[in-house]
């Protein structure tokens, strides 16, 4: 992959007193869609692998922009991304609440449970259970890690008993390692069947600033101007 984020620049539009976030990782994930229809799309996000915050780039119309979750302050706030050649610019355009939905729940306290069993050092098979009966499966899925410079256990599965499920392979796994969930191969209920994999992780040093005083929205969507 080319070093295209290797020199980054970000500029807010108002200069007043501001919040730094910094980024040590580039991440390029691809999600293929197996049944019914074959599609596959991709996702890509800056990381702090200390703080585990991160900051999504999408795209729509050949516009870009970028999202930083604050959910300790119930914030959403965008960014106008710029770029150029081998710079890419982040400029502040406004900040949004975040709904009850976005911010995630824990503990898990509903009927559904999960079994992970080891099937290797480096793979995990992971099942969420309609009941503690244990005799319909609703997710069935393979965990592939890889020893990596920092850890990074996500599942990447929309099911919110999966956070309860993280926590718990990272009990199981090698204290003294430093794991990445590098793919996953699910299902739900035999219909649906994806596999989620990381294209790429590169090294980059990017810091992003949100200003003190923050802008409402002018537009519903965020990506017009």
């Amino acid at each position: 992959m080319r070093n295209f984020f290797l020199i980054l620049l970000c500029f807010v539009s108002t200069l007043v007193l501001s919040q730094e976030y910094h980024f040590d990782y580039f991440v390029k994930e691809k999600s293929v869609h197996l049944k019914s229809v074959k599609s596959e799309w991709f996702n890509d996000w800056f990381y702090n692998s200390t703080s585990d915050t991160k900051i999504y780039l999408e795209n729509y119309n050949n516009k870009t922009i970028a999202i930083l979750y604050s959910e300790d302050k119930k914030l959403k706030h965008i960014f106008k991304v710029n770029k150029l050649k081998e710079q890419i610019n982040f400029v502040y355009k406004h900040s949004r609440r975040l709904n009850e939905s976005d911010i995630p729940t824990t503990p898990y306290k509903g009927k559904e449970v999960f079994e992970i069993k080891k099937l290797d050092s480096l793979k995990y098979s992971f099942a969420v259970f309609k009941d503690s009966k244990r005799k319909k499966k609703e997710i069935d899925a393979v965990i592939n890690l890889d020893i990596g410079e920092f850890e990074y256990i996500d599942f990447r599965i929309d099911h919110i008993i999966t956070r309860e499920a993280e926590k718990h392979l990272k009990n199981l796994l090698n204290q003294n390692q430093k794991y990445i969930v590098r793919s996953v191969d699910y299902k739900y209920n035999s219909k649906y069947n994806r596999i989620n994999s990381f294209e790429s992780i590169q090294k980059v040093n990017l810091t992003v600033e949100v200003p003190e005083i923050l802008k409402e929205p002018n537009h519903w969507s965020d990506f017009e101007d």
